[in-house]
């Protein structure tokens, strides 16, 4: 029983090293703890136990902010949004319970359970649309392994955490498994010893002007069709005080109303910017009709829309939040709740083949909230951009650490691609963060204001960008292959 609640407070111990805390040690002690508890476990069930209830203590304390969409603005009364919630992250435990399963039963060695830990984050990016939140690698942006991400991204940032505390464990043992992961381990600092002095991205023009508008819309009021006309007001008048020649953004669904409702507002921001030698973008819904119907989307476009050579300036969002943008087996489940209803959970996915946007001389790799936080769509639509832009809405979390979690994420997609992220937010965290995933400059949360600020457009690649996560996936099999056969000799 000591072992199992060990598990758990190791899990509970796992999202301090994140935002909003930053105990960044506190990564290595949680996953040390959780493999010496999978070492100790009497059988594969009683490992499989352990592991869920890590992930359990992880997931319980880590995406606890869920419940607050739910309860404050999806209108589900806390009798239901806690427990849903709490079942959420039950679900997502059991990713960690597989881990420590398999780990017990291929070799309980500390390459199986990185490459198994590695493997299992990866499916949960993607399995039901997945949730790729809380991968290990992020709370180490901030510390001397970060140099890492250019050439793995978040993956490899993640083996090494994981890798490096279970090996710690390990070195308690004799035999080839502990000198097996000693050495990956030593091949892992020194690869960051020599990534500290690699840059694989240049710089491609001059700094460039930005500004950054956070209306700061309440989320209860931002949807209402009295607010529209307001929120027009406070865009207006923040983008009124902009000085000339700056490239201006607005956040996501900064207008409630789609484009095709309001065209003669936004076209007109987008030319009296232009008159003044700068650009706009803004985060806008959309509405498509086509032979297939009306289809609607939450989108990002430079305006004015057309472009010189006849072209749309828009991207439409591709990831989609469940529940959130879209309902899955809507005909099933719309109407049972109003978290089922929310305003604009209809959307479509766009096009994976979709063009960056150009501006002023620029092309900008757009993304919109959830959107940055998948390492290999991010990396992919990086080449031949000069700089990344994110907008979001994440008022529906409130003061819960989920925002800032957020933006924890998005900083390590600049990190990733060797590029400056220009974030544009509607209450926060909006910001400028630099190639090294480094903040340059921000603004308050839940504060109506502008962020005059400058991006440093660069060109090039990082090898996370050419080759994506497949390198780190083949050497997670084959570190646990290596667990496994290591057992099997030594048998």
């Amino acid at each position: 029983m000591r072992y199992r609640l060990l598990a758990l407070m190791a899990g509970l111990l796992f999202p301090l090293a994140f935002a909003p805390y930053d105990l960044w040690p506190m990564l290595f002690v949680s996953i040390a703890a959780g493999f010496f508890c999978q070492q100790q476990a009497g059988s594969a069930r009683e490992a499989l136990l352990r592991g869920w209830l890590y992930g359990l203590g992880m997931f319980g304390f880590g995406i606890s902010w869920v419940h607050v969409s739910m309860h404050d603005y999806g209108f589900m009364p806390l009798w239901m949004a806690i427990p849903f919630t709490a079942i959420f992250a039950a679900f997502l435990a059991l990713f960690y319970g597989l881990s420590f399963t398999l780990t017990w039963r291929l070799g309980r060695s500390a390459l199986v359970f990185a490459g198994s830990w590695l493997l299992l984050d990866w499916v949960r990016g993607w399995f039901l649309t997945g949730f790729p939140w809380l991968y290990a690698g992020y709370g180490l942006i901030d510390t001397p392994l970060a140099p890492l991400a250019p050439i793995g991204g978040v993956w490899l940032l993640t083996l090494a955490a994981v890798l490096l505390a279970s090996t710690a464990i390990q070195l308690r043992q004799s035999g080839p498994q502990r000198w097996f992961s000693l050495g990956m381990s030593a091949l892992l600092l020194a690869g960051t010893a020599i990534a500290h002095n690699l840059t694989f991205t240049q710089p491609n023009g001059a700094m460039q002007p930005v500004a950054l508008v956070q209306g700061n819309i309440p989320q209860d009021l931002k949807w209402q069709i009295s607010m529209r006309e307001r929120t027009r007001e406070i865009y207006h008048e923040l983008t009124a005080t902009i000085p000339d020649g700056h490239l201006v953004i607005w956040p996501e669904s900064a207008l409630t109303d789609f484009y095709q409702s309001t065209p003669d507002f936004v076209e007109a921001e987008g030319r009296a910017l232009e008159a003044r030698g700068g650009a706009f973008i803004t985060g806008v819904p959309w509405r498509t009709v086509d032979n297939r119907g009306v289809s609607y989307h939450n989108s990002i476009a430079a305006i004015p829309l057309i472009s010189e050579d006849g072209h749309e300036r828009v991207y439409h969002k591709q990831k989609l939040v469940p529940f959130g943008e879209y309902v899955p087996m809507q005909s099933l489940i719309r109407g049972l709740i109003p978290f089922f209803d929310l305003p604009m959970s209809g959307f479509t996915p766009g096009d994976p083949s979709q063009a960056n946007l150009h501006t002023l001389g620029h092309t900008i790799a757009p993304f919109i909230c959830y959107e940055i936080l998948y390492p290999e769509q991010v990396a992919t639509r990086s080449h031949g951009a000069d700089a990344l832009i994110t907008i979001s809405n994440d008022a529906w979390f409130g003061t819960s650490a989920g925002p800032l979690q957020h933006f924890q994420m998005a900083r390590m997609r600049a990190l990733e691609t060797g590029r400056w992220l220009l974030r544009g937010t509607n209450n926060g965290v909006t910001a400028v963060i630099d190639d090294q995933g480094q903040i340059i400059d921000a603004l308050p949360q839940f504060e109506r204001n502008i962020l005059l600020s400058q991006y440093q457009p660069r060109r090039g690649s990082t090898p996370f960008m050419n080759t994506g996560v497949w390198p780190w996936l083949v050497l997670a099999v084959l570190m646990v292959v290596a667990g496994w056969r290591i057992r099997i000799r030594n048998e």
